[in-house]
């Protein structure tokens, strides 16, 4: 596997993590993608991407995300725990 690879790779694991522990904290707390989008004052679509791990969120996004879930930033990367 080429660095390149790798990278693309890796940052697809990211995508995917952070979008599975974002629907699933959300969906814990009760909460809706608006109601997230409102605390972490973004738009809701964006939380849909995001969801979908479609989106390329930044820095700031994902700790909007983290303090409206009520969660540490490394949380939202974190696999699920069994």
């Amino acid at each position: 596997m080429t660095e390149s690879e790798s990278f693309v790779r890796g940052r697809r694991q990211l995508r995917d993590t952070l979008a599975r522990r974002v629907r699933e904290l959300r969906l814990s707390l009760k909460m809706s993608q608006r109601d997230l989008a409102e605390d972490a004052e973004m738009r809701q679509a964006l939380i849909s991407q995001i969801e979908r791990g479609e989106a390329n969120p930044t820095l700031d996004s994902v700790l909007r995300i983290a303090i409206a879930l009520d969660v540490s930033f490394i949380e939202l990367f974190e696999p699920r725990r069994m």
